[in-house]
């Protein structure tokens, strides 16, 4: 009679594993990969792509600003490109989860043929782009989920750096702040930022735990870059780079 007990209990232990296995397999199925890409990681790709107006998304909402404090020199110039590529998309429960990154450049360059700037589309515009003398860039990665007519989106990361190529230029006083302030999905806002301050001349830096929260509505998530350039002993300025993504305001 224990034998028979102990079967029993037995059959019933392996049922309740395989009942649990079979649930957690349905569970990841699903689970339905829509789009998946290689991501670009090359930044000179990525620059060819924003200079030529190559984009996964164009977003209105996208916020890509430059400002500058000091003087700047009659012999520079300033350009800004930006583009996107969607790395995922997929669904689960009703639910669609896409997965961006932007990446916003820009370029500070000395004019040439005595100030006479080349205009985009000549022969020698691939030239003059290669000489630029500064280039500052960064990236927002970002996640935005769709379920009925609620949207949400989400800060993963930040990265970025700058270029410096010609001896003519110096830099200093790096200083990054990212972050994202909303309504959360819900209930509550989010509002926060980090301030940082690389010592070389790239960065990367996770969205932080209280910054993982979805927002829905009045949404600023992405971040700002400054930094001092100088050029020779003629001019010094501060370079404000802007790369955010503003939503339902």
């Amino acid at each position: 009679m224990k034998q028979l007990a102990s079967l029993v209990m037995s059959l019933v232990f392996l049922l309740t594993l395989v009942g649990n296995t079979s649930f957690a397999q349905s569970t990841s199925f699903d689970e339905k990969i829509i789009y998946k890409a290689k991501e670009i990681t090359d930044i000179n790709l990525l620059y060819e792509r924003a200079k030529n107006g190559v984009t996964d998304k164009k977003d209105d909402n996208f916020k890509e600003d430059v400002s500058i404090m000091g003087a700047v020199s009659k012999n520079d110039e300033i350009r800004k490109f930006s583009t996107t590529q969607k790395l995922l998309e997929v669904e689960k429960n009703n639910e669609t989860t896409e997965s961006f990154k932007t990446v916003s450049f820009v370029v500070v360059s000395e004019k040439h043929d005595n100030g006479i700037i080349r205009p985009f589309g000549s022969k020698d515009e691939e030239q003059w782009d290669g000489a630029y003398g500064i280039r500052a860039y960064s990236t927002v990665y970002y996640t935005r989920s769709t379920n009925g007519n609620l949207y949400t989106y989400t800060l993963n990361s930040v990265s970025g750096g700058w270029d410096n190529i010609d001896s003519q230029y110096s830099l200093s006083g790096r200083h990054v702040r990212y972050g994202v302030s909303g309504n959360r999905a819900g209930g509550g806002v989010v509002l926060e930022h980090e301030d940082k301050y690389p010592t070389g001349n790239t960065f990367s830096y996770t969205a932080t735990s209280a910054m993982s929260y979805p927002v829905e509505s009045r949404v600023i998530m992405g971040l700002n870059s400054y930094i001092t350039i100088k050029r020779g002993t003629s001019s010094t300025w501060e370079l404000h780079h802007q790369n955010n993504l503003e939503y339902n305001w």
